[in-house]
């Protein structure tokens, strides 16, 4: 009798008190406003953010441009980022040749728009030249633990002197984009301007 009179007692209270040391705590719900609100009583509303491959910028030697992709598959997730890269690329060229040729004055007669249509146009073709001859500066991956989706993250580099002399030269064999100016000017003036676009685009 004694020893069901202890196993009755044993069993009555708490799970800690007999067999186990460890205590079971009790699961909170995500739909319970009150302990959630306690949860995130200390968490910033804002945090800083820091993205893997930032702060490789372009430079005299290299145009450098990034790009990102995400998918449950890790190689479709790097495909998607190295795709988005080499678009960038032509956006990057078309805003810094924009900026140069409006800076320095280009003799045409074309109104804003017909020009930037223009100068998209160009970029397309040079960046589409340039698709196979890229270097990688930067690749890494992250996971969410949650879903276990992959981004990858990439920084691709071309050769600065390469991209911007056949930028030169498209333009130099357009009528309304001709440049009035010797390559090496071009160039000095396609890199300071470079700089810029990018501090802008940060």
């Amino acid at each position: 009798m004694f020893y069901l009179a202890a196993a009755a007692v044993c069993s009555g209270v708490m799970m800690t008190s007999c067999g186990s040391s460890k205590s079971v705590a009790a699961p909170v719900s995500v739909t319970d406003g009150r302990a959630m609100q306690k949860q995130l009583a200390n968490v910033p509303v804002e945090v800083e953010v820091t993205f893997p491959c930032e702060g490789l910028d372009s430079n005299e030697e290299f145009v450098r441009v990034n790009g990102n992709g995400k998918s449950k598959d890790r190689t479709m997730a790097k495909d998607r980022a190295y795709q988005a890269a080499l678009a960038n690329l032509s956006t990057k060229l078309a805003g810094v040749a924009s900026m140069e040729n409006q800076r320095v004055g280009v003799s045409t007669n074309a109104d804003g728009e017909e020009f930037h249509d223009k100068m998209v146009a160009v970029s397309k073709v040079i960046a589409q030249a340039n698709v196979a001859g890229y270097r990688t500066a930067c690749e890494k991956y992250t996971v969410n633990q949650q879903d276990g989706a992959y981004t990858c993250y990439v920084t691709i580099e071309f050769g600065n002197q390469k991209v911007v002399k056949q930028l030169y030269d498209k333009l130099n064999s357009d009528k309304l984009l001709k440049a009035d100016y010797d390559f090496d000017k071009y160039l000095k003036e396609f890199n300071a301007d470079l700089k810029e676009y990018e501090k802008e685009h940060k």
